[in-house]
């Protein structure tokens, strides 16, 4: 079969080699795994945002996509306070749990945002990635990789399956209001009790379609000598896809260099800076 190069006329964003792009995905997260300070995390997330309007993704998409991930960011800071432990002689604010349990101090705050603001990050990254990204580049750049054509395809259905899976979802939820259920509860336990109804349809339904798709796989001979396959395209690594490999990873190095052996990029590194 032949094979034919694909070529791009969109913005450099959008026509980097798919390599390329999860190479990206990898870089920021583990930058962001390495990095503990809020202040640093936020700029992180800056510039993730900034890369969304290089990609030309509108804002209302992003938008859209933050809303729901608000009650997992306030859960993420809250959720940090229990665990956080002061530094000796720092001052109490306040206890979340009178009279004296859980003590809200600045280690307990600067803890809290960095775990929200990381895991705001990753979904924002990941998405971004996905978005100006084929799901059929992404199995040709898992192939390239040397990663199992199984794994591969694996893969590829699981991020094309998510679009579908929120519309199912959102069916779901439609339905079930239109027979009375009240989902919109304040309480969270509440809400999750309310929500058994949506979820438990969805699993049964997703486990349908995962059923259909392993059918129609092998009806069109997946399972026949798939080391050998050929592709109809081929992926090929431009100047500007090694020069974003070689900043990204220059960029890696450097950060686990200072943070694991200067131990910079802790929870206070730019308060105490400042201070």
């Amino acid at each position: 079969m032949s094979r034919v190069i694909v070529e791009s006329n969109e913005n450099w964003l959008r026509s980097l080699d798919p390599r390329t792009k999860t190479f990206l995905l990898l870089a920021f997260l583990v930058v962001g795994v390495s990095i503990l300070d809020p202040f640093l995390t936020l700029g992180l997330l800056l510039l993730v945002f900034c890369l969304y309007l290089v990609a030309g993704i509108p804002l209302k998409d992003l938008a859209e996509l933050s809303k729901p991930l608000i009650f997992a960011f306030v859960m993420f800071f809250l959720l940090n306070f229990p665990f956080a432990k002061p530094l000796p002689g720092e001052k109490v604010y306040f206890y979340l749990i009178p009279p004296r349990f859980v003590p809200i101090t600045m280690t307990g705050i600067l803890t809290g945002l960095s775990s929200a603001l990381r895991f705001m990050m990753f979904i924002w990254i990941a998405n971004l990635v996905t978005s100006i990204t084929p799901t059929s580049e992404l199995l040709l750049a898992l192939n390239k990789s040397k990663v199992s054509p199984e794994a591969s395809i694996a893969i590829g259905i699981a991020f094309s399956y998510i679009p579908e899976l929120q519309k199912e979802f959102m069916t779901i939820v439609e339905a079930q209001k239109c027979r009375g259920a009240q989902l919109e509860q304040r309480n969270p336990a509440k809400r999750l009790i309310a929500y058994i109804p949506v979820i438990v349809p969805a699993l049964y339904i997703s486990i349908l379609r995962g059923q259909d798709i392993s059918r129609a796989i092998e009806a069109r001979g997946f399972t026949y000598n798939p080391i050998h396959r050929t592709y109809r395209r081929d992926i090929v690594m431009q100047p500007a896809d090694w020069a974003m490999v070689a900043v990204m990873a220059l960029l890696c190095v450097v950060v686990l260099y200072l943070r694991y052996r200067y131990h910079w990029f802790d929870y206070r590194f730019i308060l105490n800076l400042l201070t």
